[in-house]
């Protein structure tokens, strides 16, 4: 079986927008977790609020087809709102200690 992979989406989000943003993710993350192949994910916080991205999502599936089958299925609750950008990217293990 493959090395699952990993979403990594860095998120640019308004000044004042943070928490109807974090509401947003939550809901796309319950949504989400119900599908095939999610295995989990988590939303990081920056610590500097002056950074570009304030907001980084990790999530972790099975393989890139379940993610994007599921991203399709979801695709109504996953548009964002005028105020945050995503920048998602998938990645697979490269190095491991």
């Amino acid at each position: 079986m493959p090395a699952p992979i990993a979403l990594i989406n860095m998120f640019e989000v308004s000044c004042g927008m943070e928490n109807e943003f974090v509401e947003w993710w939550k809901n796309c993350s319950e949504a989400l977790k119900k599908e095939p192949g999610f295995i989990d994910a988590r939303l990081h916080r920056n610590l500097t609020s002056t950074s570009h991205f304030q907001f980084v999502n990790v999530a972790h599936w099975e393989t890139e087809e379940a993610f994007v089958q599921a991203r399709t299925r979801n695709k109504d609750i996953m548009q964002g709102r005028p105020g945050w950008k995503g920048n998602p990217a998938l990645y697979e293990v490269s190095v491991s200690y």
